[in-house]
């Protein structure tokens, strides 16, 4: 029998599959390393979670412990005559003769203090304000909260030579009555 062997062509394309091949195993043999890699990963961390998990529970556990969920009913206090009136919002600056105008804050924090001094005359928050309404002003409020850089400006200049000025950055009433107090003093 005569042997015959396979064409030049066929050959140099089995030699490519082959190279192919011997590629695609080596990609095969990265991915497999980097599956590993990756599946030790994940196992770590779900045994970090678990254990995270058991954490949790022994925390929640042990806050029940020393605060119960349910909340006791408290009875209400009835408030006296003296505590009722000394609680309710007064105006110490009525009595005085000062104009005292507000500039800035938000509008919640001047309806506050319109609710708590009603001869205070809030100005707002925007530049563009009446000019009139500082005429006269003894003391200008100026809560830097929520107002721009040129509104403060503007009021700054508008008011009178011998008008005080007080910057505030708080929502504070409290805090607010204490910096005038200490104004007029």
């Amino acid at each position: 029998m005569a042997q015959t062997k396979p064409p030049k062509s066929a050959l140099k394309r089995l030699a490519e599959l082959e190279t192919i091949c011997a590629d695609l195993e080596n990609q095969l043999a990265v991915l497999q390393a980097e599956r590993d890699s990756y599946k030790e990963k994940y196992e770590d961390i779900l045994v970090e979670n678990i254990r995270l998990q058991e954490k949790l529970t022994e925390v929640r556990e042990r806050l029940r412990k020393h605060e119960p969920l349910v909340e006791k009913p408290v009875a209400e206090e009835v408030p006296t005559e003296e505590e009722a009136q000394a609680e309710e919002d007064v105006d110490c600056f009525a009595g005085l003769p000062l104009k005292v105008a507000v500039i800035g804050g938000t509008e919640v924090w001047q309806a506050k203090v319109v609710a708590r001094h009603p001869g205070f005359k809030i100005i707002g928050s925007n530049k563009n304000f009446d000019r009139d309404k500082l005429a006269g002003t003894d003391i200008l409020v100026i809560n830097t909260n929520a107002v721009s850089h040129a509104c403060t400006q503007k009021a700054k200049s508008e008011v009178s030579k011998g008008a005080e000025v007080l910057s505030i950055s708080t929502n504070n009433l409290d805090i607010l009555d204490q910096k005038i107090n200490a104004l007029l003093l």
